[in-house]
């Protein structure tokens, strides 16, 4: 599940099935013919031709794989024929256009024991810590910036079973994509 103040909206529709296929293994022709995704605006960047779907990046799990300093782009799939969505998360070099950048990871203060506390009080504990850090990353105040803040807590079933406590904290632009690293930009 994604938490975050803003939710990019870059869609692609493609076929669901074609995009996990297509990144692990071999497709037969038949698959390949039937195979014509729309392009929703804001997805012009990352695509080429538009009988082809291109993902710039390594493939990762938006939750557990983002680590600091990383550079992402999400992208939304969406099944023609089902309407499942898809969200795909991938790693790329930060000299490249990109959605958004790592700058912050905090854990949780609270011990092994400690029940969930709520999916609203996780979300202000994230925002309040991510804000903070903000100013050192950039260079700036938060609202001065064009930048905006986001951030993805844990969930409750890995808080619940005490594998995962981490909030990691990232910057990126409504409507628009970043160029390069932003820590000391004072964008």
């Amino acid at each position: 599940m994604i938490t975050s103040l803003f939710k990019r909206n870059i869609g692609i529709i493609a076929l669901g099935f074609f995009v996990v296929c297509s990144l692990s293994c071999s497709s037969s022709s038949d698959t390949e013919s039937e195979f014509r995704p729309s392009i929703l605006p804001g997805a012009l960047a990352r695509m080429g031709d538009a009988d082809s779907l291109m993902l710039e990046g390594t493939i990762v799990n938006f939750q557990y794989e983002l680590r600091l300093e990383d550079c992402f782009n999400e992208y939304r799939l969406i099944d023609e024929e089902t309407g499942d969505i898809t969200d795909l998360t991938t790693i790329v070099d930060c000299r490249r256009p990109h959605d958004s950048e790592i700058y912050k990871e905090f854990v949780h203060p609270a011990t092994a024991d400690e029940p969930y506390p709520g999916k609203t009080e996780l979300e202000r504990w994230s925002a309040v810590k991510c804000y903070e850090a903000f100013k050192d990353f950039v260079g700036s105040d938060y609202e001065l910036s064009e930048l905006e803040i986001g951030y993805i807590p844990p969930t409750q079933e890995d808080w619940e079973i005490g594998l995962y406590r981490v909030v990691t904290c990232y910057v990126y632009v409504p409507d628009s994509q970043l160029s390069g690293s932003m820590q000391g930009s004072g964008i």
